[in-house]
């Protein structure tokens, strides 16, 4: 759009003539997430912008366990630690906090390329064409969910 006219004045514009678009960017809550033997990960224990946060047990390099809250919200990068200290660049061991379980790796992390991608299912039948996988480095950022054989989201996420 033109500021000013050919004599120099400047142009307001009426209101049919501005356009403005706000586009809402996509916010994807994770309000299901379990491990394979189907126990839900979601809890009130730890809430970020009032919603539970997903709940997991990890143990540390030093084999100190605790648990780790994330927030459910894809792409908000908020933890909270408890009962162990997460030093960056360590590797932690995943698992269901219910059953103790070790949650299965997804695959190696393309991001960091030490860590492995930890599945967290969406659904209780535990499949890894539907999950949400977190890399199990401190500090590392990356993360996805998977439906089907697409990848519907793929970012930088912190895992603790």
């Amino acid at each position: 759009m033109k500021r000013f006219d050919k004599n120099g004045m400047l142009i307001i514009p009426t209101p049919d003539e501005v356009k403005v678009t706000h586009e809402a960017e996509e916010i994807l809550v994770v309000k299901e997430c379990y491990c394979p033997k189907g126990h839900n990960l979601i809890s009130p224990k730890a809430c970020f912008n009032d919603m539970p946060g997903i709940y997991l047990k990890v143990i540390n390099s030093q084999n100190k366990a605790g648990f780790i809250a994330l927030s459910p919200i894809f792409g908000q990068k908020q933890r909270i630690s408890l009962d162990v200290d997460l030093i960056k660049g360590e590797t932690v061991r995943v698992f269901c906090p219910h059953c103790d379980i070790e949650l299965p790796i997804f695959a190696d992390c393309i991001t960091c390329k030490t860590g492995k991608l930890i599945a967290l299912f969406l659904d209780q039948k535990a499949s890894f064409k539907n999950c949400l996988a977190v890399c199990n480095i401190i500090c590392c950022t990356s993360a996805s969910i998977h439906s089907g054989e697409d990848v519907l989201k793929e970012i930088r996420y912190l895992i603790a």
